[in-house]
């Protein structure tokens, strides 16, 4: 009987199709990975969790988690859309030593593309700072968050996030008012449904591409 079920359960698993997985635009279409799959609907809807160090090999980017969502399935690659991007608790608490002051900011925004968001920055002084110093940081970490999403496509503000732009500028904005030890893009929650960003796939990049290289003007003059 055990022989019998053994051999079902490795028959079914050998009847899987494999999917390779590949990251959204932002991140260069990188693969993921593979995973096995009934069909191409059961793979629709699946999540995956890296490290970006997993995508770039640059061990200063280890502490980035990204959590990305299957949303189309074309033969065996499966396309996903970015649903989270977090830090790891770890990091976050060798950021803050004794003596020092957290100061938090959480914004929902609207991209320029029309993707919802819900950011949360963290900053971190190099002494402790008063009451005052600290509303006034925050209303500059949530005027860069606002400046950014309005500016940016989803694409650009989520590489502009990881990439430690963002957090750069708060930096360079805060220290008027008290210089910080680090500031970060501690989370961003994808609030739109991933399957209502539009999607891009290298095949549709290379076509708009096309469209919008210049036509080659004939020389000579008309007869």
């Amino acid at each position: 009987m055990s022989r019998r079920v053994s051999r079902e359960a490795r028959s079914r698993w050998e009847a899987k199709k494999w999917f390779v997985l590949l990251a959204p635009s932002a991140f260069g279409f990188a693969e993921l990975g593979a995973a096995p799959a009934n069909d191409e609907k059961s793979m629709l809807g699946r999540t995956i969790e890296i490290s970006f160090y997993d995508i770039t090999k640059d061990i200063s980017q280890l502490p980035i988690k990204l959590k990305f969502q299957v949303v189309k399935v074309e033969g065996h690659v499966a396309y996903t859309q970015l649903k989270q991007m977090e830090l790891t608790r770890d990091y976050i608490r060798s950021l803050v030593r004794r003596g020092t002051s957290r100061i938090d900011a959480i914004r929902d925004v609207e991209t320029k593309d029309g993707v919802r968001l819900r950011v949360m920055c963290m900053a971190v002084t190099q002494n402790r700072v008063k009451t005052s110093q600290k509303r006034a940081i925050r209303k500059i970490m949530f005027e860069i968050i606002d400046e950014r999403a309005s500016e940016l496509t989803f694409d650009e503000f989520v590489q502009e996030a990881v990439l430690g732009r963002i957090a750069a500028e708060i930096e360079m904005r805060a220290k008027k008012i008290y210089p910080l030890r680090k500031a970060e893009v501690r989370k961003i929650k994808v609030l739109t449904n991933t399957f209502e960003i539009p999607l891009k796939t290298p095949a549709l990049l290379q076509a708009q591409s096309s469209q919008t290289r210049p036509e080659a003007t004939s020389g000579g003059a008309a007869a």
